[in-house]
């Protein structure tokens, strides 16, 4: 088997995409290689760790590199800490070396500021450094063409998965007169675009449930003042089970934010469709991805109102045999193909494409 070394800082108890693509990768790549991961867990609220643990899980990284057993691949996890392929070089250098990009991971240096421009220059100096040297694993087409456009090269897209759906869980049940958001708030994901433009144009029955970290504060202002809207906070996975499966639709209104922030691949699409929901998505960025148009899910032109209304009031008309088929339906495409077993699988094979 192959020994792999996983170094990632996002690790639980800290809540994101990032890291549950580090604990559910890890978890199936324990069966297909001899793997070790270093990982670098975050704060007991859910928050990332503090830029102090940070450092430490850095020289912690670049120690146990350079003092452990010789690896045949290490797989960095995410292009912040691309330094590591450097040591690596030296004090593994029969290793083949990966590293995963997300999109948020590149586009960060978009943003003004201080913080950003130097991202930006560390980033570009990374690209310069490691590009002939690495294999990039990107979580989906977008955030490949992004690895293009700073200079990575040698990518491979590998989407990312949830957990195999229950295909007996979806029995026929009452459909809440709601429609479920899930996400931070922050403006790339959103609500308030939805809840100033689209739920007007909706039955006046017709609310909106909202589940996430309260994140931008012009966000929560919107979702604050709105009496159609009810915000649930955090809520756990069982509730959130239940919230998709009863929702009217589960919507993922992304808008684009001029490169500034993007959606790197949209692992909520993927995790509506295996709970039973109907998700509605905008069509942008790496949702393409996540969603098979018209059977797990339908892409929509993102920020035009009129066409997620008439959407959400074609799906108020669907019979429950007509519901119950599509989310059977949308379920078994994503176990088929979204499973994370496959993203292991396609993983590995990375790993021995860059071990020739």
């Amino acid at each position: 088997m192959l020994k792999v070394l996983f170094i990632t800082r996002k690790w639980p108890p800290a809540i994101g995409g990032m890291e549950t693509y580090a604990v559910e990768l890890s978890k199936e790549l324990s069966h297909l290689c001899d793997l070790t991961v270093h990982s670098l867990p975050g704060r007991g609220d859910g928050k990332p760790p503090t830029p102090l643990s940070l450092g430490w899980f850095v020289l912690s990284s670049m120690l146990l590199i350079i003092t452990s057993r010789r690896y045949a691949v290490l797989h960095i996890g995410d292009l912040v800490l691309w330094p590591l392929c450097l040591v690596a070089r030296i004090f593994q250098p029969t290793a083949n070396l990966v590293i995963t990009a997300y999109g948020l991971d590149i586009v960060y240096g978009n943003r003004k500021g201080l913080l950003p421009s130097i991202y930006r220059v560390y980033l570009a100096m990374g690209a310069r450094l490691i590009a002939k040297r690495i294999r990039v694993i990107a979580i989906s087409n977008s955030t490949a063409k992004l690895c293009r456009d700073v200079g990575l090269r040698n990518i491979s897209v590998v989407p990312l998965g949830v957990p195999k759906p229950n295909l007996n869980q979806y029995k026929r049940r009452e459909i809440g007169p709601y429609a479920l958001f899930v996400g931070r708030l922050v403006k790339r994901k959103g609500a308030a675009w939805f809840i100033e433009n689209v739920i007007p144009l909706l039955p006046s029955h017709i609310r909106l449930i909202v589940v996430g970290k309260r994140w931008d504060e012009s966000e929560w202002d919107t979702i604050n003042s709105s009496e159609r809207v009810e915000y649930r906070g955090v809520v756990s996975n069982n509730e959130l089970r239940e919230l998709r499966s009863s929702a009217l639709a589960v919507l993922m209104p992304n808008i684009t934010t001029d490169g500034k922030d993007i959606e790197g691949f949209g692992l909520t699409a993927l995790e509506a469709a295996a709970d039973g929901g109907v998700l509605l998505a905008s069509g942008i960025e790496g949702i393409v991805d996540a969603v098979v148009d018209g059977e797990t899910g339908f892409l929509l032109p993102s920020g035009e109102p009129h066409v997620w209304a008439e959407k959400i009031n074609v799906i108020m008309q669907w019979s429950s045999v007509e519901r119950e088929n599509f989310v059977r339906r949308a379920s078994a495409i994503i176990e088929d193909r979204f499973s994370w077993e496959r993203v292991a699988r396609n993983t590995v094979d990375v790993y021995l494409v860059a071990h020739r």
